[in-house]
């Protein structure tokens, strides 16, 4: 009975996938030599680098990397043209993103960096078939990819800080769950008038605010005259005893 292998797409996407999300550097090494051959031929943004060059570039973008937590890859597009004897070679073109979290904490919660890249690989049989061990069963894969050409572009992301990091306890602070960069405008009571900032214009009763013009004794250009006491005069201080 013939073995059937899994499809070009299928084989590239989840090895890459692999490779990404790697917990350890270990597991990194694995996964890489499980995809790529030893000879492999990159050529990464336009530039020709060695295996050793783009092993280490993918190991920057994974979640092995030293100062990296977490990986989560997502493709968007896929496409493979199979080789004249079927699945066992062919070309493979993937779109994917992956958004990498660091362990570098900014305003309390983890930076976040998105990868963009486009992957295109020839895929070819290039390892031999190991002696058969009756105690190890599954398949043998003898492709890899002995051509990638890929594009990608790296940018951070805007820092989100958790709700749970806000005190929702303090008064006057609302929080939702959208919150991203800071709470939203501070919802204050009404004042004990009514408004916001204090109590509105006074409004006084006509009565009080005595709209009828006043009149004074006098002409009324200069206002009321002084008024006289008895027995005092009026003019110039003398001093009797002068």
């Amino acid at each position: 009975m013939a073995l059937v292998l899994p499809t070009l797409t299928a084989f590239t996407s989840s090895r890459l996938m692999a490779i990404l999300t790697a917990k350890t550097q270990a597991d990194f090494t694995t996964a890489f030599d499980a995809l790529f051959a030893h000879n492999v031929n990159v050529i990464y943004n336009g530039k020709q680098v060695s295996r050793e060059q783009y092993q280490a570039q993918l190991l920057s973008q994974s979640s092995a990397a030293v100062e990296e937590q977490g990986a989560s890859v997502s493709v968007q597009g896929q496409l493979e043209v199979p080789g004249d004897k079927g699945q066992i070679s062919g070309l493979v073109g993937l779109f994917y993103t992956s958004l990498v979290d660091s362990k570098f904490l900014v305003l309390g919660a983890p930076a976040e960096s998105k990868v963009t890249s486009s992957f295109n690989a020839i895929i070819q049989a290039t390892e031999p078939r190991p002696q058969p061990n009756p105690r190890i069963r599954g398949y043998f894969d003898p492709r890899r990819i002995v051509t990638v050409n890929q594009i990608a572009t790296d940018q951070a992301v805007h820092v989100s800080i958790p709700v749970a990091s806000i005190n929702a306890s303090s008064p006057g602070v609302t929080t939702t769950e959208n919150f991203t960069l800071g709470p939203g405008p501070r919802k204050l009571p009404p004042g004990p008038f009514g408004g916001h900032f204090g109590p509105g214009p006074v409004r006084l009763d006509p009565l009080e605010t005595n709209p009828q013009q006043e009149t004074f004794p006098g002409d009324g250009e200069f206002g009321a005259p002084p008024v006289v006491i008895p027995g005092e005069t009026i003019g110039e201080d003398t001093n009797p005893k002068a």
